[in-house]
């Protein structure tokens, strides 16, 4: 079987982009008979037509894309549905949907699998036909984890990034302590250096992930999206989210307070699953 792979984030400059897709590559690599026949990536409206029509089944990783009927989501939300229609099998992993205005009613109806990051994505999935497993991002994947090697802190305290079009502009400003974003080092050794932080802060969603694989205590400020609140809605634990400058260092100390709720995300975390070349093979027959 023939596979087309769209929206490929391996070249963003981006720790957790990266690893979603070794993570999505390395679930399709092992799937007996399963061969990728073309790539589509991240940022680009350029697809192979000829390994598009050649695939039998069309994998679209879903992350950060597909929210507010944006440019990037109107165009993998019409390869969908051109994909449906040539009779292909869709499998939509790895999702975010948010105001999302689809095209039809049905559109994310019959999909051979859909799996999205937290739940307000899965019930709006629904609205749409859409049936949504609920598996952890899988930049999470305990494969890659293990070989993490720790970036050297001087601080305690260690600030992340935040995206360009979150709620606060500049977020941490006039924050004291090392810089840590998803830039600057690969996912698996972010989450190592996190492991010996007191506090991280950030408004990156892999941000968050990084910091609840690790078990550090986090203040998060919300992304350009409803990924990071609903992740943490999805936990169920009491975990501050700061809508404004004046609250962050009211949450910093509420969560130095209660390190032991982050081992309880820690244990969350563990409980769950990333997608696995089992699922999609199961998807498949």
């Amino acid at each position: 079987m023939k596979l087309f792979l769209a929206n490929d984030t391996s070249t963003a400059p981006h720790a957790g982009c990266k690893a979603v897709m070794r993570s999505l590559r390395a679930a399709v690599a092992g799937v007996p008979g399963l061969e990728v026949a073309g790539t589509h990536f991240v940022g680009t409206a350029e697809v192979d037509a000829a390994a598009f029509a050649q695939a039998d089944i069309v994998m679209i990783n879903g992350e950060g894309t597909i929210h507010h009927s944006g440019h990037r989501a109107l165009f993998l939300m019409a390869m969908i549905d051109k994909a449906k229609r040539q009779g292909k099998r869709v499998l939509l992993v790895n999702a975010l949907f948010q105001q999302y205005e689809c095209s039809s009613d049905d559109l994310l109806a019959g999909l051979a699998l859909l799996t999205v990051r937290e739940p307000r994505s899965a019930a709006f999935a629904r609205r749409y036909g859409g049936q949504a497993q609920l598996l952890l991002d899988s930049a999470a994947d305990p494969a890659f984890l293990a070989a993490g090697v720790a970036l050297r802190l001087k601080d305690g305290i260690v600030i992340g990034g935040a995206h360009k079009d979150g709620l606060l502009e500049r977020p941490f400003a006039g924050l004291q302590g090392d810089r840590l974003r998803m830039g600057d080092a690969d996912f698996e050794d972010i989450v190592a250096t996190l492991r010996n932080a007191e506090i991280y802060l950030t408004g990156q969603h892999h941000g968050v992930y990084a910091a609840a694989l690790a078990g550090c205590p986090f203040v998060a400020t919300p992304s350009n999206s409803h990924k990071i609140e609903a992740f943490i809605e999805w936990t169920g634990l009491p975990i501050p989210i700061c809508l404004r400058h004046d609250e962050i260092r009211p949450a910093m100390a509420f969560v130095l307070r209660n390190r032991t709720m982050f081992a309880d995300l820690q244990d969350f975390m563990a409980r769950q699953s990333v997608l696995t070349s089992a699922m999609i093979a199961e998807a498949l027959r």
